[in-house]
């Protein structure tokens, strides 16, 4: 028997009692039944919503919440079943189902019909599998809610699962599976469920890919709908289910009312009578335990994880004992495990946790490091090391005074704390009733509560962290012995290997030889100085929000030296206010070196602060530091008594900093392997901040920076702290329940501790401007340095001219608002649902923060080819010209509310209601109207002036001397490698684009005999109107004869054959073998694949006057500005140096 079995001797208890006090009602309006819970519910104090907990006769468990405060109301509904319930030859089968679920029903079988709903009523909708829940949620405006529920309660009544949107939804679950394969943590979360017992739910593929499942039904020769139907039938039931809603009752529903669409609309689901999902076994067992995997990572990174088996604890949640053992490891303090482990330099960072609380299973607890070289080289140390802390833990015996602590906190944070967003409130109910155990008094508290204190518990659980209890992970890129990595993961592809830990590292007694020499090191905590003591005392605040989103702060005094502002805000029991201050330095950022010193100033700052305020991030006030181009930025967030306290911890530090060389290296080389990371990063980030470094100068590129990063020294960053902080200017921010009084005393201690030799010279100012782009189209391209990653992505930024003060700008961000809001529902499902260009699609707008024109952003990541996805992107902006002309009044009127009503929510946390204000403190505009004037000028649109805008600004086809847009392109390295001079100036000015995306999806199918002349020459001699019948591949006769798509289609495979055939003549080899260019063929004349829309885009280019869609050339200028940049073919200018880019435009 395995340690983790006597544990188990003692079965858990029964589940929890869901049928006493439970009363048969009526509702008010239909009469239909339901089961009301008559007890009382544990509630934070002074809260203002009402609550109401109820069973449907189909047993599905109800809490409806009435909110007074919010404007957007959430539900969200978890089904107590997951990928561990995935049939064995069907692994990712829940994940597929969760997707499929919302592709229409019998009631709306649209499949867009839901999405579509939400976005004319300011909402979205998302949904997530876990191994044992899968759990749906959505947002809506608060008179949009009974339709969406009523929609919403289909997907478990009547879905359709249409086959026809089976393969579109395993597509986006592929590029799913893909984008996480390039994703470290991902990788290891997979390898350590792949190396559990052979056979356990918990070891199996978790999200699935094609090949796991449809490629697995056609080898058993079953359709894979009708195996999701038989899945839906056994596990969606009625009685496996929890439904909460939160409503806001200002203009929505009463409570009466959401229990009365509850009832009527959920009632219908089927219950099947099905037993909750538990997994009585556990992941680990005897042959598992004891034993050491090894696995590569992609990134730089050295991970070393202790993974222990814990007992089924689900039913222990009002003791919580693993709570009280994970915040002894986590604890960063004095004489802590990550204290010690940092101060050897064997660590950069350390995390504890444990399989979620809602889970009815055996649990695992795990002990992650982030360690550097040195600590991973001594791993067996490092390990050992964990074990005299776990010693020390034990020797000391189980505190109640601590356990009384982390309950303090954990009420303060429950009954005095700030309230949660409807969405988080509605999936944290509905998942925490998939436990058992929870008895209905506790479903809202929880487990955020500790409700009793079981000396007994806490001591199991820490006998069970002994070294015969454990596995261990090492993962790193490169290991000293390549043959420690014989096996290849299936799924993932990572290489890992598994072998049993040497005797050592299994041994208490041999363990404890190596780390004699560190009994005084490792020790209990001291109490926490930072709890608050008023909670007793503290007056619930049962008004109103007094923090209107418009309400400006008050600037107390503002001088040559600081300026000082505050902003009143309250909400929930307990005062909790916030910090916000930036001292501007010496104009630092002119230089990237400026900017690395700054990063390593706030690498070191952060280390040294965690042994002392830890203690205050467990008491709930939480500080940032960043150093952000010349100004170092601090705030102070939490309980308000205290706050002040925290800001100056960090201030003296800060002034009081000697840099030792040993901790500057350690630093310096976690800036190194974050740099590099950021080069292997997702292609979406990697667009993504590219945007953001043209937009504005200075700003650096973070390879700019990182080749600073040989050229510094411990000595440079003293002298850098020394005179970066001599001269400064400090802007403050306080908001809470703060007098003028203690603001003022605040900032004047603040500066007492910088001590300023004097303020910054008004002349010295520095200041980020933003970069005024030419009007133009502008490609820059990018190929990511990770050869692992085969996904590509393009970030189309469209932007408005660069703003003035008055009006005119706010009219500009408001119809990019209205137009990113009424796109983004068509733009995700065009192009990830229909054309499956990538999983991660998304329209959005954008602000400049430095004062900077604002944009409409249209980003994709995904494995077609960037030049593809920038046509598909360009075509779907064509064909949704008429859509918007044809839009009716009541639809346009409709989102314009849904606009205005999403800006006026008010701010229900601390850092929302700073957030709101402080960031136009820091740009120096002091917009504190913005809100406002965005939703006057949103309330006085009209369709005229949207068409005006999008056709000036948007719509391709018009080519506005005032249209502005830049493309940046992340190509991967396979991409990259397969047309290699593709992305050439040359290449781009003599072919159209069209022409080149067709020739890149013809060597992206091996069709790479076919040279881009061909292509060209081929595209160039079968010019074809544009009209919807081709699709079809219906003959017309316009002008003549003319060809369909499909008879272009064989002629190009037919091209293909001949050039095929002709490179083996002329080389006087075999060549490809038959039956690959038979496959290549049928690829190239297949009506469904992206080839076939590349070949028609490039076939109908010739109708297109303008835009990236045209084969006509354009005429070749000099840029007004540029002196470096080259043309395209259709006139867009290729970027190939951004710094000299930004040089020559405008500021």
């Amino acid at each position: 028997m395995c340690p983790i079995d006597k544990q188990q001797s003692v079965p858990p208890p029964e589940p929890a009692d869901w049928q006493e006090l439970f009363d048969e009602q009526q509702t008010i309006e239909s009469h239909a039944p339901y089961y009301n819970y008559t007890g009382n519910i544990v509630l934070p104090v002074g809260d203002k919503r009402k609550y109401r907990l109820f069973r449907l006769p189909n047993n599905i468990r109800v809490v409806c919440i009435s909110d007074p405060d919010v404007k957007q109301s959430a539900v969200s509904l978890a089904v107590n079943v997951g990928s561990s319930a995935d049939p064995s030859e069907f692994q990712g089968m829940a994940h597929a189902l969760e997707h499929l679920l919302f592709m229409g029903t019998a009631k709306y079988p649209d499949a867009r019909d839901f999405e579509t709903y939400l976005t004319s009523h300011g909402g979205y909708t998302n949904a997530s599998t876990t191994s044992t829940i899968t759990y749906y949620r959505f947002a809506v405006n608060n008179r949009g809610l009974a339709g969406a529920l009523d929609r919403f309660a289909q997907f478990f009544i009547a879905p359709l699962l249409d086959a026809n949107c089976v393969a579109r939804e395993l597509n986006a679950i592929e590029s799913e599976f893909r984008s996480n394969v390039q994703n470290d943590a991902q990788r290891r979360s997979h390898i350590m469920r792949a190396t559990c017992c052979s056979g356990h739910p918990y070891s199996q593929f978790m999200g699935g890919n094609y090949a796991s499942l449809q490629t697995s039904a056609e080898q058993m020769g079953v359709q894979l709908r009708d195996r999701m139907a038989e899945f839906f039938a056994a596990h969606y039931s009625a009685d496996v289910m929890n439904l909460v809603i939160v409503g806001g009752s200002q203009d929505g529903a009463t409570l009466d009312e959401l229990v009365e669409w509850s009832v009527n609309m959920f009632s219908p689901v089927m219950n099947r009578n099905v037993v909750r999902m538990a997994i009585p076994s556990h992941p680990l067992c005897e042959q598992k335990l004891g034993t050491m995997v090894r696995y590569q990572t992609l990134g730089n990174a050295h991970d070393i994880t202790l993974t222990f088996a814990l007992p089924h604890t689900s039913h222990l949640y009002c003791s919580a004992p693993e709570q009280y053992v994970k915040d002894l490891l986590a604890y960063g303090g004095l004489g802590s495990l990550q204290a010690c482990l940092k101060q050897l330099g064997w660590i950069a960072s350390m995390s504890v946790n444990s399989s979620p609380p809602n889970i009815n299973s055996p649990r695992l607890l795990k002990i992650k490091f982030s360690a550097t070289p040195a600590g991973f080289m001594q791993y067996d140390k490092l390990v050992a090391y964990v074990f005299a802390y776990l010693r020390a833990i034990r020797a000391q015996g189980v505190q109640e005074w601590y356990f009384r602590e982390l309950q303090a906190m954990t009420q303060m944070s429950f009954f005095y704390g700030e309230p949660m967003y409807p969405i988080t409130v509605a999936v944290n109910i509905a998942c925490q009733m998939c436990n058992v155990y929870l008895r209905p008094e506790h479903v809202v508290s929880g487990t955020q509560l500790l409700y009793e204190f079981d000396r007994d518990q806490i001591e199991a659980i820490l006998a069970l962290l002994n070294p015969e209890n454990y596995r261990l992970f090492l993962g790193a890129r490169e290991f000293p012995d390549s043959a420690c990595l014989p096996e290849v993961d299936s799924h993932f592809g990572v290489r890992f290997g598994e072998a049993k830990l040497p005797s050592e590292l299994t041994s208490e007694a041999e363990l404890s030889l190596v780390t004699l020499d560190c009994a005084d090191q490792l020790y209990f905590p001291e109490p926490n100085k930072y709890i608050t003591q008023h909670i007793a005392t503290t007056e619930p605040n049962n008004t109103a929000l007094d923090c209107d989103v418009q309400q400006a702060p008050l600037l107390l005094e503002r001088n040559r030296q600081f300026e000082l502002w505050t902003r009143q805000f309250s909400h929930g029991a307990l005062p909790r206010g916030s910090i916000s201050m930036f001292v501007e330095t010496m104009a630092v950022h002119t230089t990237s070196r400026g900017q690395v010193l700054g990063e390593l100033l706030v690498r070191v700052l952060n280390d040294r602060l965690a042994k002392e305020l830890y203690a205050a991030e467990m008491a709930g006030i939480k500080h940032k530091l960043l150093f952000s181009e010349h100004r170092l930025c601090i705030s102070v967030i939490g309980v308000q008594e205290k706050m002040a306290l925290v800001l100056l911890e960090i201030l003296n530090e800060l002034r009081n900093l000697v840099v030792t060389n040993d901790e500057f290296s350690l630093h310096l080389d976690q800036a190194r392997r974050v740099a590099e990371y950021m080069q292997i990063s997702s292609p979406r980030l990697q667009a993504s901040w590219q945007q953001y470094y043209l937009r504005a100068t200075p700003r650096w590129h973070h390879m700019d920076w990182a080749a600073e990063l040989n050229n510094v020294a411990a000595a440079d960053l003293q002298e850098f702290v020394s005179e970066a902080f001599s001269q400064v200017y400090v802007a403050m921010l306080v908001v809470g329940q703060v007098s003028d009084r203690k603001a003022m005393c605040i900032l004047d201690q603040s500066l007492a501790a910088l001590a300023p030799h004097s303020p910054i010279p008004s002349v010295l100012y520095s200041q980020v401007r933003a970069v005024s782009i030419c009007p133009g189209t502008y490609v820059q391209r990018i190929i990511t340095d990770n050869a692992a990653n085969s996904d590509n992505s393009i970030n189309c930024t469209i932007y408005t001219p660069t703003p003035t003060r008055g009006t005119g700008d706010y009219r500009s961000k408001a119809m990019l608002s209205l137009i990113a809001h009424i796109m983004a529902i068509p733009f995700f499902d065009q192009l990830r649902t229909q054309e499956q260009l990538g999983y991660m699609v998304n329209c959005s707008w954008i602000t400049n923060n430095s004062g900077g024109a604002s944009g409409l952003q249209l980003c994709i990541q995904g494995s077609s080819n960037p030049e593809y996805m920038c046509l598909r992107v360009e075509k779907f902006l064509v064909d949704f010209t008429p859509r918007l002309e044809s839009m009716s009044e009541c639809e346009f009127q409709a989102n314009i509310a849904a606009r205005v009503t999403a800006n006026l929510e008010l701010p229900r946390k601390i850092v929302k209601a700073t957030n709101q204000v402080w960031q136009k403190i820091q740009d120096g505009n002091y917009d504190f109207e913005y809100t406002g004037e965005l939703n006057a000028q949103l309330e006085s649109l009209t369709r005229a002036d949207m068409l005006e805008f999008w056709h000036t600004y948007v719509n391709p086809l018009c080519a506005s001397a005032e249209m502005t847009r830049v493309v940046v392109q992340v190509w991967s390295a396979g991409a990259a490698d397969l047309a290699p001079g593709m992305r050439s100036a040359e290449v781009m000015a003599e072919y159209p684009l069209p022409t080149i995306a067709l020739h890149l999806c013809l060597t992206q199918i091996g069709a790479d005999e076919l040279l881009l002349s061909d292509v060209g020459r081929f595209v160039a001699t079968s010019g074809m109107p544009s009209d919807p019948n081709l699709d079809s591949g219906v003959e017309i006769d316009a002008d003549g004869p003319r060809l369909t798509v499909a008879e272009y289609q064989r002629r190009l495979a037919a091209l293909y054959k001949a050039v095929v055939l002709e490179t083996a003549a002329a080389e006087q080899m075999l060549g490809k073998p038959s039956a690959e260019v038979e496959r290549i063929c049928a690829l190239i004349a297949d009506d469904q694949a992206q080839l076939c829309t590349a070949l028609q885009m490039a076939l109908e280019s010739d109708q297109f006057t303008s835009s990236l869609l045209t084969s006509q050339p354009a005429i070749l200028c000099g840029h007004k500005t540029a002196t470096t940049l080259m043309q395209t073919f259709s006139g867009a200018w290729i970027i190939s140096d951004y710094l000299a880019f930004k040089r020559e435009q405008p500021l």
